[in-house]
């Protein structure tokens, strides 16, 4: 399979054990909207479906990240068209996340921008559009040939 040839490319694995931390700091940062005090009480009421759905998310972030870096990065291994349609659609999954709490008393960024009957009825199907953004990770990579054998 690509990805883990790519993987095993220090450079690479670098990139998504990193971008992966960073996705995670950065999503939790904003569900606690910047309060980090609140950080210990976010973890004590995560429901357990969404302890196990988010770092699965985060994971598959990184690797699709440092997948599509080198994807853009060899001079022929793809399509430009194909390479801007997975972006297309790892973002979409990135984006759908992002205005989804993970708990139930928390915010997200995505209560700043949605009504408060949305924002709650995202919050009660959050592990659904959990794990849409895994699926949309997933096809993003298998778009991109990452499952492949050569």
């Amino acid at each position: 399979m690509r990805l883990i040839e790519v993987l095993k490319i220090r450079k690479y694995l670098l990139l998504a054990a990193a971008s992966s931390i960073a996705m995670s700091l950065f999503y939790v940062y904003t569900q606690v909207l910047g309060i980090i005090e609140n950080i210990d009480i976010w973890l004590a009421v995560l429901p357990w479906h969404n302890a196990i759905l988010f770092p699965m998310f985060s994971a598959l972030f990184g690797m699709t990240l440092a997948y599509q870096v080198y994807l853009w990065k060899q001079p022929k291994t793809c399509a430009v068209g194909m390479k801007a349609a997975g972006i297309g659609a790892g973002s979409g999954g990135t984006f759908g996340l992002s205005m989804v709490s993970q708990c139930p008393a928390c915010a997200s960024l995505g209560a700043l921008f949605l009504p408060a009957s949305l924002t709650a009825a995202f919050a009660q199907f959050s592990w659904v559009i959990n794990l849409a953004a895994i699926l949309m990770m997933l096809f993003t990579l298998r778009y991109l040939g990452a499952f492949k054998n050569d």
